[in-house]
């Protein structure tokens, strides 16, 4: 689609089967559809992937614009990602990275060369899951088998796999009665485990919440999920509402994209550049214009869906020179400030989260729990990679590479500051 804007212009309208769409790389169309027009294109398409794999389009991120949207963010924003909330966790985030850098280093001392992949994304489940259940899924103090906790990990990149796909029967409505590559099979396959591991977190959640109160003891930091369980429910909706949040606007989201980012990084500036280069994701969540509104001059009808290529923003020509050298100087701010933004996305040149209504509310615990890992790896080691790195990506809602990134780890410090 890059090469489409290159040849056509900013912005490149496409008919996609039965549905109008219109795709950019341009800063200064996407300032336009996301903050001047923000009220018309803040809605969401209901794709079929949704519809399976987030209750109904049920989540904040993926559902149409609307009272049920506004109330899932207003839980969001209210309730789970208020600073206070954010910075009570603080010391659980250290803890899981003092657990990152010991077993980086248990690896290293054996000259064993060490699967980023895994060792960045058991990190970021970590941080999320003892924020949102309390418990942790890795390492030291996890209460599942290692086999489950890799079993749920798979399933969460599955369900991002399947969120990306082009799925011919959302653009052609017959395909779907036809479903040669099975892609809707998987996708409900996908939905009945995670469905059921979701029931059995708020079951055990509403166990110990009538223990606790049974015991007359709600002391102590609740977690997300006891949170969302002490609000007032909607229509009897609020279990659907729980399992939808925990799924993809928390485990799902954070743990993905904070892991592919934090897999292609090894500092603000290194970490603006690789969303760059190396975005979490080709395309941001699509949008879709709730009534008719004209961009750039041209006509757009309601209904239109809108690819914002995130990708292709950070290989455009017009803003970036270099585009294959990864050069973090370029970043460095101008006016002396000392300060590089990153999850803001106010110049609409790089956009890891999204911006406007819909911009991801977690951006700033996800850059925080990138950050903190970069700057422990480049503290606690030096590294080293093997020649010949395979740099291909797969796409997808994210995009991670294709084969796991793996380094040689050499100790910087002395061996006890590492225990």
């Amino acid at each position: 689609m890059a090469t489409l804007c290159d040849k056509y212009g900013s912005l490149v309208y496409l008919r996609l089967g039965n549905v109008d769409a219109i795709t950019t790389n341009d800063p200064d169309t996407i300032r336009e559809i996301l903050f001047r027009q923000d009220d018309v294109f803040s809605s969401r398409p209901k794709t079929l992937a949704a519809l399976h794999l987030a209750y109904g389009c049920g989540d904040v991120a993926l559902a149409p614009m609307g009272p049920h949207w506004k109330r899932m963010r207003r839980i969001c924003m209210e309730h789970l990602l208020t600073t206070k909330r954010l910075e009570s966790f603080t010391a659980q985030r250290a803890e899981e990275t003092r657990y990152l850098i010991a077993d980086v280093y248990k690896r290293a001392e054996c000259g064993k060369l060490i699967n980023l992949r895994e060792v960045l994304g058991a990190f970021s489940m970590n941080n999320v899951t003892r924020m949102l259940l309390g418990k942790q899924f890795f390492g030291p103090g996890s209460v599942v088998g290692p086999k489950e906790a890799q079993e749920f990990m798979h399933i969460t990149h599955k369900l991002f796999r399947l969120l990306g796909v082009i799925y011919l029967g959302d653009y052609l409505p017959f395909w779907r009665w036809v479903d040669p590559y099975g892609c809707e099979k998987e996708m409900k396959d996908v939905e009945k485990r995670v469905d059921k591991f979701h029931t059995k977190i708020t079951e055990e959640h509403r166990r110990t919440k009538r223990e606790r109160e049974d015991n007359n003891n709600d002391n102590g930091e609740m977690d997300f999920v006891e949170v969302l369980l002490s609000l007032p429910g909607d229509n009897g909706k609020e279990h659907i509402e729980i399992k939808a949040l925990i799924q993809w606007d928390m485990i799902a989201a954070a743990t993905d994209t904070s892991a592919v980012t934090n897999e292609w990084a090894m500092a603000e500036s290194i970490l603006r550049e690789t969303f760059r280069m190396h975005p979490a994701g080709p395309f941001l969540i699509p949008h879709e214009s709730v009534r008719p509104t004209t961009v750039n001059g041209y006509y757009i009808p309601a209904k239109t869906r809108v690819f914002i290529n995130t990708h292709g923003l950070g290989r455009n020509t017009k803003i970036w020179d270099d585009i294959d050298e990864f050069r973090p100087e370029r970043h460095w701010p101008v006016d002396g400030s000392g300060r590089v933004e990153i999850s803001r996305g106010a110049d609409y040149k790089i956009l890891p989260f999204s911006a406007g209504k819909r911009k991801c509310p977690g951006a700033p615990l996800g850059v925080t729990m990138v950050l903190m890992a970069l700057a422990r790896l480049f503290h606690c080691f030096d590294w080293t990679s093997p020649e010949n790195i395979d740099t291909v990506e797969v796409y997808g809602m994210t995009m991670p590479k294709a084969k796991p990134l793996w380094a040689l780890a050499k100790p910087r410090l002395a061996a006890h500051l590492y225990k």
